[in-house]
């Protein structure tokens, strides 16, 4: 888990961007905006990498259709946002709070999430692979469709949350504070090696990706 922040910026040395084409470029420089207000602003389609937004406000922000690869994401407040066909790979979400926002169809791999909260969140058709949810919070969260793979749920609690049609795999239930009433299904029976092939081979292909797509933005315009 990520260490709280022991000191806290004063009011004057917050990096506060006043436009979304200000933010975007600071988030994609990796400027400090701990602390920063970006609240209702639209920052969709932003691909990024290392951006650093601890306790930031991104109440009703835009996040919608965005490649954010290891952000620091660490206590930031992210209420009511749209952050639906989004990719996190990697990065710190401990603490981060998604209460009411929309990640459907989004992908979380690889994160930190310890102690998130993602109460009443719309998650549906979303897929979480290879990440931490000890301690996070479920509660009435909508999981319908989604596929759970290789995930630490110890201590997650999971009340009233939906799961109709979720499958999971590799996902210890009885660690959670409070289960899915309905337990996700299985996916199709695999030998483990088999799951752990896809899985890397999964992730290997986006990385690729990636990094074409990093090395494209890189170019000069012609």
């Amino acid at each position: 888990m990520s260490s709280e922040i022991k000191i806290e910026k004063k009011a004057s040395d917050v990096i506060q961007p006043e436009t979304p084409e200000a933010a975007r470029e600071a988030i994609r420089s990796r400027q400090d905006l701990s602390g920063a207000d970006l609240r209702d602003m639209n920052l969709q389609n932003m691909n990024a990498v290392g951006g650093v937004l601890r306790k930031t406000d991104l109440t009703h922000a835009d996040l919608s259709h965005s490649l954010l690869i290891k952000p620091n994401f660490f206590r930031a407040k992210v209420h009511e946002a749209a952050v639906h066909h989004t990719v996190f790979l990697g990065g710190d979400l401990v603490r981060t709070s998604f209460k009411g926002s929309d990640l459907s169809d989004c992908a979380l791999i690889g994160v930190d999430a310890e102690e998130a909260d993602f109460e009443g969140a719309n998650l549906r058709n979303a897929g979480l692979v290879s990440s931490d949810l000890q301690n996070a919070s479920f509660r009435n969260a909508n999981l319908e469709n989604t596929r759970l793979a290789a995930l630490d749920v110890s201590g997650a609690d999971f009340t009233d949350a939906k799961t109709t049609g979720a499958r999971a795999y590799h996902v210890n239930w009885k660690d959670a504070r409070v289960p899915p009433q309905l337990i996700p299904a299985p996916f199709i029976e695999l030998p483990k090696w088999a799951w752990s092939a896809l899985i890397g081979g999964f992730i290997g292909v986006l990385s690729i990706l990636i990094y074409a797509l990093i090395r494209r933005k890189k170019q000069p315009d012609s």
